[in-house]
């Protein structure tokens, strides 16, 4: 059973920014002490949903931070800049770590991002498979030419510096639809997913497909480390966490004005399929809907319990856990990290144990 870190880097708080990135630095440090086993961060542009535009910048920073922890990407876009750059980025991370860096990968979902940068969100499947190939081959070390449809490498190249990591940084990839799940399958890579667009029978169902696919082409699901990350809140009662829903029911409004099918944006022609059909419904979720579904809010005995069903329904044996989000303050997140290293951690190793058991009878 690991545990890890999710930062989204979504703030709608008064306090300054810098301020923003000096507790957050803090509280990965704090979590390496608490025993958390990795921190992830995303890739996100154009609005306080995400403020990290570059991860590898602040994974840099974190590797200078930390000892222990490893330290991932959930997720780095591909389509919005040259997969050479993300090889040479993603090497120099790999180094100054230590070689801790696990490699998360998507193609993005936010139209105003692509716009952004001019990039057709048609094209974001295609653009995503070329790049990964090109991303794979530079950091295994090749030496290599490359004739795509959307990007050439016309003399053979390689990158500097080396990732230490042999044959490479591990792969993950953020999945949405059924094609993204197939497409991780076939490369035999490890999925990032969660229950943030839809059910948790929908995701249990899609992961399971994952695997079956996995198995038939004789990999292994079970043998790759498989985060299922969770917005997440302990603390000492159910009481005190249901006062700080607040902070999500303010994400997932914010959220609704930026997927595909977004009021005044068009969805794509296709490969979105699985997000919501009427982002706006998002808009209308209260307080009492994230209470009860789609986070592990609550005293530690609540979020033990919650995730408890996670493990049975869905397979998690990897939480990530987005413990800061919205307006939380700083010593709230602190303290629910403490909480959660203290008690649910255990729990959980000591539930995983059981079920261990329960198999090899």
């Amino acid at each position: 059973m690991k545990f890890s870190l999710f930062y989204l880097f979504s703030d709608f708080g008064a306090i300054d920014q810098g301020q923003v990135f000096e507790e957050v630095l803090e509280e990965i440090e704090y979590g390496e002490e608490l025993g958390f086993d990795s921190v992830w961060l995303p890739e996100h542009h154009f609005a306080v949903y995400g403020m990290l535009g570059n991860p590898m910048t602040m994974a840099a920073a974190i590797s200078q931070r930390t000892h222990r922890m490893k330290i991932g990407t959930a997720i780095m876009v591909l389509p919005f800049q040259h997969p050479l750059r993300v090889a040479e980025d993603a090497a120099l991370v790999d180094a100054l770590s230590g070689g801790r860096l696990l490699l998360g990968l998507g193609r993005g979902y936010q139209p105003p991002e692509f716009h952004g940068f001019g990039v057709r969100q048609e094209d974001s499947r295609e653009m995503f498979v070329e790049s990964f190939e090109i991303l794979k081959r530079a950091l295994s070390g090749e030496k290599f030419t490359y004739h795509g449809k959307f990007w050439t490498i016309d003399e053979p190249t390689e990158i500097f510096p080396k990732p230490i990591q042999k044959p490479h940084p591990p792969f993950y990839m953020a999945a949405i639809s059924p094609a993204s799940y197939d497409l991780a399958a076939q490369q035999n890579i490890s999925l990032l997913r969660s229950p943030q667009f839809t059910d948790l029978g929908t995701v249990a169902a899609a992961y399971q497909g994952y695997a079956d696919k996995m198995k038939e082409l004789g990999h292994d699901a079970s043998s790759l480390d498989q985060p299922f990350s969770i917005r997440t809140f302990v603390a000492p009662t159910d009481e005190e966490a249901k006062l700080e829903t607040k902070h999500v029911v303010w994400f997932y409004h914010l959220l609704a004005t930026l997927l595909p099918g977004a009021p005044g944006r068009p969805a794509p022609k296709s490969g979105y399929e699985n997000y919501p059909r009427d982002p706006s419904v998002l808009s209308q979720i209260t307080e009492e809907d994230v209470w009860e579904r789609g986070t592990c809010f609550g005293s530690p005995e609540r979020v033990t319990k919650l995730m408890k069903d996670y493990m049975h329904q869905a397979g998690a044996t990897h939480f990530m856990t987005q413990m800061r989000i919205g307006g939380l303050e700083h010593k709230k997140v602190m303290l629910s990290m403490e909480l959660f290293a203290k008690h649910v951690m255990p729990a959980l190793r000591e539930e995983e144990a059981k079920m261990d058991a329960a198999v090899t009878v």
